[in-house]
């Protein structure tokens, strides 16, 4: 019996690794996440899709991504209404686009 334990300990511990992973090796997870998630496509008008008014005379000019395209705002309240309906404004900047 004491044999069988020795052995199963020994077999234990030789199947345990301690070398090191190397240097520039990075965790599987984090390099799969890296590859899922594509960068956004930029907003291509000067416009908010919600007002109509010209992004680069706002003060607060804020934006969100929706389905890998960014959304550029004049203010937060527009997010509140693109966030209401979203598909809406999608359609709206494939249009603007032409």
């Amino acid at each position: 019996m004491k044999t069988t334990l020795a052995f199963l300990l020994a077999f234990g511990l030789a199947s345990c690794s301690t070398t090191p992973a190397p240097a520039g090796a990075a965790p599987v997870a984090k390099v799969a996440a890296k590859k899922a998630a594509p960068k956004p496509k930029p907003y291509p008008l000067e416009t908010c899709l919600v007002t109509g008014d010209d992004l680069d005379e706002m003060d607060e000019r804020v934006s969100t991504v929706y389905d890998g395209q960014v959304f550029e705002f004049c203010c937060k309240p527009c997010i509140k209404k693109f966030n209401q309906n979203p598909g809406k404004y999608v359609k709206l900047l494939a249009k603007a686009k032409g």
